[in-house]
């Protein structure tokens, strides 16, 4: 039984390596050394960007790292699925049941019941809330527009909510009335436990405590389901030490195909004796210290931007600042980011910085107009008849991977057709049920590997059956049962071979394609555009390295000209050392023995000065109330409702003349009160 279950996780480690090695063109791991080869070890990941895809990239890092094999705390809901549940359970996943997974429409409609004076009274026609609802269960309403636990139910027709509505969407369905959904209480107890056993006997175990996957600029708040478990597996067996280790999940278009990632692991928080009589003491207390800490880890190893605008502007300023011989390693890319956003929260509000801003902005626009990369621009050539014999002969080049790519991609056109198709179809359900995801692009690149695993062997069976009927109707083989089942496996690794060497190809011809556009703009009569465009690209790199240059080391004293350098050796001797490592494990076993963000919600399951409950302690959020997608900060108010903004739609729908008041005395109170909230949070932080 013991050789089954070995040849199952090493036929899953394998099976992640193919899958890594084919979807991502690149994947990069930094601070490997901060990952203990053994002991008891919680490995945290985020941001949650690539929904599975993200546990198979960690579990292939770590294999590769020490040979560790990782457990991870996964939704119930995705191992119910047919294909990658069966996956999850090879690899040993631990199932933990969401609420909002079990939401299922009820009878009746909900509104509330004055919502100016009361935010947390709902009250019911038609309900039955003393069967359909459960104290510390969950109700939702319909397209996502908000979730929240039930704190108190007097009646059939009467609940009280544990806490306020916060979406805009969510609070209009309450004011007009709604239909609605709920979820029993979920039990965690059983959860903690298994995964306190677990930790003591020395396992490895990553989980997403974001919960879902999401596409957002920034971290989600996590629940405090991490800090407990770590807390309470040394409490709970003395002398048992764990070790959290913060993972930074770090994707360059993590939904596209070939693209290319950085995993990068900080120091590791230790949680042993202390912290587990500070535990026993004062649970809250302690736990919200670790959760800050889990945080503050987290943060050194992500990329965290207030949004999508300002990552492109930071990404334009790193490549300009740089400039560098040859490209950097993906990691040094990501830590410079990291710098710069740093860099730019202490100074955005510097003339300097905003001038900046604004002509990096402008700059991304042009480039953007003549469809170039920044890349692209210092490295088209002048000299007319030198750029003509590039374009010829990158052309010619680009014409034979064509031709020689064609049958593979023929071949398996149905495959990359469904792959597109099926997983934009996701995306839509994806979006249309979340309350925190902007474009849902998070699934695609799961959804994607998903489909192919399932349509690419249906894809080589039928072609290899085609071809062994063919063989066999015209003679060309022998007919015996041997020789059909030779005929059909190699019509198989000739059609796999071909498919692969289409793939390989198409990789250097799309490279190909890429370069021919600047090209052809330096030969046209736009190519003074291009001469323009160079100039300021220079102008712009000269002021931003002047810029870091003294802004720099006030952020970072240990800043200067050869910082960069210092960096790339740093990493260079990591790698090395990481090969070395790889190099002698392999040689000498034949296997391994071992078996953000805003502030953490810590309030779930404690009572003062007593152990937590672990019946209600939430490992993944149960409902993410965040204010709308356009934005995570408290500060946003004014984005946060903006449908409560749209009077004239309201009105349109049938709201009568006292209801439009109300929704606008509701409107004025909840931005009051955001507001109010926000300048509290900035008195707390000044």
């Amino acid at each position: 039984m013991q050789i089954v279950k070995d040849l199952l996780d090493e036929l899953f480690l394998w099976f992640c390596h193919l899958i890594i090695d084919t979807f991502f063109r690149e994947v990069r791991v930094r601070g490997s050394y901060n990952l203990p080869s053994k002991g008891a070890t919680l490995v945290v990941i985020a941001p949650h960007h690539n929904q599975f895809l993200d546990a198979a990239i960690v579990t292939h890092a770590i294999h590769k790292i020490n040979g560790r094999r990782t457990l991870f705390i996964e939704a119930a809901a995705s191992i119910r699925r047919p294909v990658i549940g069966q996956l999850s359970k090879w690899s040993g996943a631990i199932p933990v049941e969401r609420a909002q997974d079990l939401l299922t429409n009820k009878q009746g409609k909900i509104r509330y019941e004055d919502y100016s004076n009361d935010e947390l009274t709902i009250v019911g026609e038609g309900t039955k809330f003393t069967t359909d609802c459960e104290v510390k269960g969950l109700i939702g309403l319909p397209e996502s527009a908000g979730n929240q636990k039930i704190a108190e139910i007097i009646s059939d027709t009467k609940l009280r909510l544990a806490k306020p509505m916060t979406k805009s969407k969510g609070i209009e369905m309450l004011i007009r009335g709604t239909a609605y959904k709920s979820a029993p209480k979920v039990d965690n107890h059983d959860v903690f436990k298994m995964v306190f056993q677990r930790l003591k006997e020395g396992e490895l175990i990553g989980i997403a405590s974001e919960g879902g996957s999401h596409d957002r600029t920034e971290l989600l708040p996590l629940k405090p389901g991490v800090g407990i478990m770590a807390l309470g597996t040394v409490a709970e067996y003395e002398g048992t030490e764990v070790n959290i280790v913060p993972c930074g999940m770090n994707y360059f278009h993590p939904h596209k195909f070939r693209s290319r990632a950085v995993l990068e692991f900080g120091e590791p928080i230790k949680v042993g004796p202390e912290e587990a009589s500070a535990y026993k003491q004062d649970p809250r207390k302690t736990v919200d210290a670790l959760m800050e800490n889990i945080t503050t880890a987290l943060k050194s190893v992500t990329t965290q931007s207030p949004d999508l605008e300002t990552l492109q502007v930071i990404q334009a300023a790193r490549r300009l600042y740089s400039n560098p011989s040859r490209p950097l390693p993906l990691p040094l890319v990501v830590e410079m980011n990291r710098n710069l956003l740093i860099g730019y929260s202490k100074f955005k509000d510097d003339p300097k910085i905003k001038h900046l801003k604004e002509s990096v902005t402008g700059y991304n626009k042009r480039l953007a107009y003549l469809g170039i990369k920044d890349y692209q621009v210092e490295t088209v050539t002048k000299n007319r008849w030198r750029t003509l014999f590039l374009l010829t002969t990158r052309l010619v080049r680009l014409l034979v991977l064509l031709v020689l790519s064609l049958p593979g991609t023929v071949l398996f056109s149905p495959v990359l057709i469904a792959c597109k198709v099926i997983s934009r179809k996701k995306q839509k359900a994806a979006l249309a049920n979340s309350s925190v995801k902007i474009k849902a692009i998070d699934v695609l690149g799961s959804w994607k590997v998903l489909i192919a695993l399932v349509a690419a062997p249906i894809c080589y069976f039928i072609y290899s059956a085609i071809g062994t009927v063919l063989v066999f109707k015209y003679e060309l083989v022998r007919y015996n049962s041997w020789n059909v089942l030779v005929t059909f496996a190699s019509w198989w690794a000739l059609l796999v071979s071909t498919t692969y060497a289409a793939f390989v190809m198409g990789e250097v011809g799309m490279d190909i394609f890429k370069s021919i556009r600047p090209l052809i703009l330096s030969l046209s009569p736009r190519s003074t555009d291009l001469d323009e465009l160079r100039k300021e690209r220079q102008r712009l790199s000269a002021e931003i390295t002047e810029v870091i240059n003294e802004l720099g080391p006030k952020v970072f004293p240990k800043l200067d000209k050869h910082s960069l350098a210092r960096l790339e050796k740093e990493y260079e001797a990591e790698v090395e050392d990481l090969r070395s490592r790889s190099r002698s494990r392999s040689q000498s076993r034949s296997r391994s023995g071992s078996r953000s963000l805003s502030r953490a919600s810590t309030q779930s399951g404690f009572t003062e000065n007593t152990m937590p409950n672990l019946s209600d302690v939430s490992i993944f959020p149960d409902a993410l109330q965040l204010r709308d997608q356009s934005s995570l900060s408290p500060t946003s108010s004014s984005s946060s409702f903006v449908h409560l903004d749209s009077a004239d739609k309201i009105a349109a729908s049938g709201v009568n003349d006292h209801d439009a008041s109300l929704l606008s005395k509701v409107r004025n109170a909840v931005l009051k009160k955001r507001n109010e909230e926000a300048r509290l949070e900035g008195e707390k932080s000044d």
